[in-house]
C-alpha cells in the first residue's frame, strides 16, 4: 500500500569495507549509535548541539567545538574521548552504562580505518526544518483524541500531526526518526504524547512529547536490526 509519500530512501547498494578486519559503519557502528546515542542526538533533541542520525553532523563538532571523527585518529577525536571509560566510568552515553569494551574497540578501529560511510545514500533527512512533503495523503496508521479534546493526533510518515479540535488545523508537526508511526496516546492530563513506531527492517521507537510547546521530551529506541 503507497504512504502517499515522494521522499522514500534511495535505493543503494552497500560497499562495505573489505578484509577480515575491517570494519562497517553500516553493519557495525551505526547499530550502537542507533541503540545507544540517536535518543538524545538527533535533530529533534539535540543534547550539547550535536546530531548523531545525519553522517555529515556526526563528523561535525558540537557545542564543544572539538571535532567530533577525526578520520584515522580515534585519539584525536572527541566521540572517543567521551566514551572511553575511566575509573569505570564514562561522560556519555549519560543515560545508562557505558558503552561496552568491544563496541568502544570496534569505534576506535572504525575511525582508524578511515571512519567511511558506507550507509546506502538517502533522498532526504526529516527534521523541523525539512518535514515531510507529501503528494497525496498519507496513510493513516494511528490517530488519538486527547482526554481535554483539544487536539487529535493524527500519524503521518516521520510524524505525528497535531490537530487543534478548535479550527481543525495543523498546528504542529512532531517530526522524530521513525518512519512508520504505530500507535499514538495522550498521557490523562493531555499534556503529553506517546508514540510507538519505527523504521521496518531496522528499529523500534518510543517517543514522548510535550503537547504544549512540541518539543521532544524522550526518544528511546527499544530494538534494532543489522
Amino acid at each position: 500500500m503507497s504512504s502517499g509519500r515522494a521522499d522514500d530512501p534511495a535505493p543503494a547498494q552497500q560497499t562495505p569495507p573489505e578484509g577480515a578486519g575491517a570494519v562497517s559503519y553500516a553493519r557495525d557502528v551505526e547499530p550502537i549509535f542507533r541503540a545507544r546515542c540517536q535518543g538524545c542526538h538527533q535533530a529533534a533533541k539535540a543534547h550539547g548541539g550535536y546530531v548523531m542520525t545525519e553522517f555529515e553532523r556526526l563528523v561535525a563538532p558540537g557545542e564543544s567545538g572539538e571535532p567530533a571523527i577525526v578520520a584515522g585518529d580515534p585519539a584525536a577525536s572527541y566521540l572517543v574521548q567521551q566514551i572511553e571509560i575511566v575509573d569505570g566510568e564514562a561522560a556519555m552515553p549519560k543515560q545508562g552504562p557505558p558503552l561496552a569494551a568491544a563496541e568502544i574497540d570496534l569505534i576506535k578501529r572504525w575511525i582508524a580505518q578511515g571512519a567511511i560511510n558506507d550507509l546506502p545514500p538517502r533522498r532526504n533527512a526529516h527534521d523541523a526544518d525539512h518535514p515531510p512533503v507529501y503528494t497525496r495523503p498519507p496513510v493513516v496508521t494511528a490517530v488519538a483524541f486527547s482526554p481535554d479534546g483539544k487536539w487529535l493526533a493524527v500519524s503521518g510518515f516521520h510524524e505525528v500531526l497535531l490537530v487543534s479540535t478548535t479550527d481543525w488545523q495543523t498546528q504542529h508537526r512532531l517530526i522524530g526518526l521513525s518512519e512508520r508511526i504505530e500507535s499514538i496516546s495522550f498521557s490523562p492530563d493531555s499534556a503529553r504524547l506517546a508514540v510507538t513506531g519505527g523504521s521496518p527492517g531496522r528499529m523500534g521507537e518510543i517517543q514522548i512529547w510535550n503537547v504544549a510547546d512540541a518539543e521532544l521530551a524522550l526518544s528511546q529506541q527499544v530494538s534494532f536490526d543489522t
